[in-house]
């Protein structure tokens, strides 16, 4: 396994539960306690995630495959 790929997988899982802890934590502090407020806050939370996970992928497919052997 290339060395990007497991750490980039490794700083996916990590950072997307330490990112969910953060947002619920916010939502207990800070949230009003409206079903309108929540419907908007957890979807566009829940979608957030995304943007720092497109850069961390593309920084693990710069890892380049090994020559092959003999060729």
């Amino acid at each position: 396994m290339r060395w990007r790929t497991a750490l980039g997988g490794l700083t996916i899982v990590s950072g997307l539960i330490a990112y969910i802890a953060a947002v619920v934590t916010f939502a207990n502090h800070y949230l009003p306690e409206h079903w309108l407020a929540e419907l908007i806050f957890y979807p566009l939370a829940g979608f957030l995630w995304v943007f720092p996970a497109i850069r961390i992928i593309g920084w693990t497919k710069k890892d380049k495959e090994p020559p092959a052997r003999g060729q």
